[in-house]
This record gives structure tokens, C-alpha cells and sequence, in this order.
């Protein structure tokens, strides 16, 4: 059995060209650019060189990335800070950076509002706590299932129920609230409305 010779490490110009190529194709932070052309067995020397020569032509700007990357996920994706912070995280954005542009985009953001539209976007809820649907009914499993989601999409524990508890006396769920099962206000108590430490910084 013959053996695969390995792929020749590549000089700077073809590692550069490898660069403008990737984030041709979309944006990526400083480290992400690095570890792309770690994988091609470039020396860190080498790799060094083509982050400065990427950041001198305006290529790869780690403060811009943020930025962009922030205002993407609230308008497309509709994501709490909590979620964009963490996955700036991920794509291992220097904290100051990432806490700026996270700042500086949920400046003007009403989360409660923002949780709303992910609801009737995301979920296609336009009343989460409408009594002809399982959630609505009261069912403590359902409810607790779309708490965790929304954690998960980035939202504060405390918007969270918080908004659950407003919809919950809102006039479409009064609209069935002979039918509803008292355990209602159970659940809703039961779950922890307190700000998580991680979003409290931004």
C-alpha cells in the first residue's frame, strides 16, 4: 500500500491568497483566519505575516467583524445578547471587542420586543399562551421547553418570564381562561426570573 505524500507548505503569497479567498466567501475574525491557514501547515511566523498584511489592506478588522456580526444576528436572527456575545466567544473575538459592538448594537433594543418578534418569526407564535394549543393549556413541559429555547436563542431569564407573565394576562389568553387550568401561574412562578450573570456585564 502506497502512502499519500503530504501537501507541500505553502509560501505567503499562496497562504495570503488562501486568506482573501475565505473570507471572500464570508467574514471570519483574526483567530479564525488563523487557525484556516494553521491547517495548511503554515508556520506561525507566516501566519503572522499574512494577519498584518490582511489588517494593513483593510481586509481583517476584528472590531468591524464584531460589529457586522452583532447587527446580522438581531435583524436576522433575532438573537438575544446573552447568544451573540457567546458566539463571539466561539470565534474567539478579544472580550473588549465583543462587548463593545454587543453594547453598542442592543443600545437602543427593547429585548422585550425583540423576544417578541422571535416568537411570532421564529416559533410562529403569535400568542405563545393561546388555550387551544398545548403550551397554552397550561402544560408545565411545554412551557419549560420554550423557557430553555429562548434561553438558548440569548434571551435574560428575567424577559423571559417576565414577558411570558405579561401575555399570560393579555386579552387573547383571557379569552379561554375558564378553560385553563389554574397550574398556569404555577409554572410561570416556578421558573427563575432573575437576570443570568452572564448578560449582566452588557
Amino acid at each position: 500500500m502506497t502512502s499519500r505524500k503530504s501537501s507541500p507548505a505553502l509560501d505567503a503569497d499562496s497562504l495570503y491568497e488562501v486568506a482573501i479567498r475565505a473570507l471572500g466567501r464570508r467574514a471570519r475574525s483574526s483567530a479564525e483566519v488563523r487557525a484556516l491557514l494553521a491547517q495548511r501547515k503554515a508556520g506561525k511566523a507566516d501566519i503572522e505575516a499574512v494577519i498584518h498584511r490582511l489588517k494593513e489592506n483593510g481586509y481583517l478588522d476584528d472590531a468591524r467583524f464584531a460589529r457586522a456580526f452583532v447587527a446580522s444576528r438581531i435583524e436576522n436572527r433575532l438573537e438575544g445578547k446573552v447568544r451573540v456575545r457567546r458566539e463571539l466567544a466561539a470565534r474567539r473575538v478579544k472580550p473588549e471587542l465583543a462587548d463593545e459592538a454587543v453594547r453598542g448594537a442592543y443600545e437602543g433594543v427593547d429585548e422585550s420586543q425583540l423576544l417578541r418578534q422571535y416568537l411570532k418569526r421564529k416559533l410562529r407564535l403569535n400568542n405563545p399562551l393561546d388555550p387551544s394549543t398545548a403550551l397554552g393549556a397550561g402544560k408545565p413541559s411545554a412551557v419549560q421547553s420554550l423557557f430553555r429555547r429562548l434561553l438558548r436563542a440569548g434571551f435574560r431569564s428575567d424577559t423571559i418570564v417576565g414577558e411570558l407573565k405579561r401575555l399570560r394576562g393579555g386579552p387573547l389568553s383571557k379569552a379561554g381562561a375558564a378553560n385553563e387550568p389554574v397550574r398556569w401561574d404555577e409554572v410561570l412562578d416556578s421558573l427563575p426570573e432573575t437576570p443570568d450573570p452572564e448578560s449582566e456585564s452588557g
